[in-house]
């Protein structure tokens, strides 16, 4: 059974007003199923949205954030649970390791960076689960271009394809969860 979420989202709070909406769906969908959200500790972008809907709502959360996110001030006082690390890479592979599954809300090079670091790994056979991209307004719609030419021009097996899932919109994303 799915407890355990893991969330890759932009840290930005410059990005329009429809993607914070789909992650308040998401965030009140995981606290309301009392859910615990894993995702990056830092109180900006969608990361803080999704986990403010989580706390409202009766999920728990723990966040995963390194000393220089800190230092810079950036760490959310919403989770349950703080972790702080001294990398990136620690910081992806302790999300990673405490997740069941993890939702991709639209972000910037460090969501890629994460999206990507899970589907490798699931594929290498260090673990068995899925990223669920929410491709909110088209936009995975063409790194998913990219993705299908990996597998046309052979540069990626598609057996890749088992480590992921693309949902239109949160709903979908929800209805995809639902079903693990």
């Amino acid at each position: 059974m799915i407890q355990n979420i893991g969330l890759f989202c932009a840290s930005s709070n410059d990005i329009d007003n429809c993607y914070f909406e789909e992650s308040a769906i998401i965030g009140r969908w995981i606290g309301e199923h009392q859910k615990r959200l894993i995702y990056g500790g830092a109180n900006v972008g969608l990361m803080e949205a999704t986990a403010g809907q989580v706390k409202k709502h009766g999920g728990s959360i723990t966040g995963i954030i390194t000393h220089r996110i800190c230092d810079y001030g950036k760490a959310s006082l919403l989770p349950d649970e703080l972790i702080r690390v001294e990398t990136l890479g620690e910081r992806k592979q302790a999300i990673m390791d405490k997740s069941d599954i993890f939702i991709a809300l639209p972000g910037g090079f460090g969501t890629l960076d994460e999206i990507f670091t899970v589907i490798a790994a699931g594929h290498l056979g260090y673990h068995d689960k899925k990223v669920i991209f929410c491709n909110t307004n088209g936009f995975y719609n063409s790194l998913i271009d990219q993705m299908n030419l990996f597998y046309r021009e052979f540069f990626a097996s598609p057996h890749y394809k088992d480590y992921y899932r693309i949902a239109t919109n949160a709903e979908e994303c929800i209805r995809i969860l639902e079903n693990f």
